[in-house]
């Protein structure tokens, strides 16, 4: 028993040694060098994500609310646009319209014939940007005469209402907004269903812009929406090309008046007609 003592007391003073020994190797060490040549301690790193300039999100949206200018939902780059000036753009943009060759005689304005759950029509004017953007407004005009048995924008119905955005027409396919397609004479061998965008020359400002609604890059079809109201998100996604000239009254009854359900009509509201002027 006092041999096993003396061995366990032996062994303990190695290791005890042995430890002693390397303290003051491992306090002396020096870290090797990162591969990242602008590496920080652990500790500033994770100070600067808490309180740095960049904000705890990455975005600097805390350094700005500390400053005054509002949460993250007031900021961003739509929330500091300047909408008078963008209102001169579009006019300018509208104005273009002036060049036109009359002799060429091509329309400037269309119309639709709304009616909801069976009452009497209403008319709503648009005004289209034909010579800034021809091709879309082309594609629009030709659905909006179109008689026959072709694709069509007459009978289709609105198929939703975000009344905070706006309200999307146009399906010639499925009248649900899952289907649509151009008119076949804006179509090509490669893409006869849909075209591709022409230009965000007109900015989503206020009520009353008439704008494509594509499901991407692209893929403008028959599909298009009337907004309610100031719609910076659409800036960049879909292709403006028109803006109510007369009519908007009826899309602010409507869009306020029309009891939705997801977003979806409970009556039916109707193109039951359409055309140029």
């Amino acid at each position: 028993m006092m041999a096993m003592n003396n061995l366990l007391r032996t062994n303990a003073t190695k290791l005890w040694t042995r430890h002693s020994s390397l303290v003051p190797i491992l306090s002396s060490h020096v870290p090797s060098p990162s591969y990242h040549n602008n590496a920080q301690p652990a500790t500033t790193t994770l100070r600067s994500m808490a309180t740095g300039t960049r904000g705890a999100r990455g975005h600097g949206w805390l350094k700005k609310y500390r400053a005054g200018l509002g949460g993250r939902h007031l900021q961003g780059r739509w929330h500091f646009r300047d909408v008078d000036e963008l209102n001169a753009v579009n006019d300018e943009v509208f104005a273009m319209n002036e060049s036109l060759n009359k002799d060429d005689n091509i329309p400037t304005e269309a119309y639709l014939d709304l009616s909801v759950a069976g009452d009497a029509p209403r008319r709503v004017v648009i005004e289209l940007a034909s010579a800034a953007l021809p091709k879309t407004t082309e594609n629009f005009r030709l659905l909006c005469e179109e008689k026959g048995e072709e694709v069509k924008y007459e009978s289709t119905l609105a198929y939703r209402i975000e009344k905070t955005v706006g309200m999307c027409f146009g399906d010639v396919v499925t009248n649900d907004g899952t289907g649509g397609r151009c008119h076949p004479k804006s179509g090509t061998s490669h893409s006869p269903f849909s075209f591709e965008d022409e230009g965000f020359l007109v900015s989503h400002t206020g009520p009353g812009i008439v704008s494509m609604m594509s499901p991407g890059a692209h893929r403008n079809d028959s599909r298009f929406l009337i907004t309610t109201a100031d719609s910076a998100q659409l800036d960049g996604r879909f292709v403006g090309f028109g803006r109510v000239k007369e009519g908007m009254d009826v899309i602010n009854d409507i869009a306020t008046g029309v009891f939705t359900k997801r977003g979806r009509p409970t009556v039916e509201i109707k193109v039951v007609g359409c055309g140029v002027l």
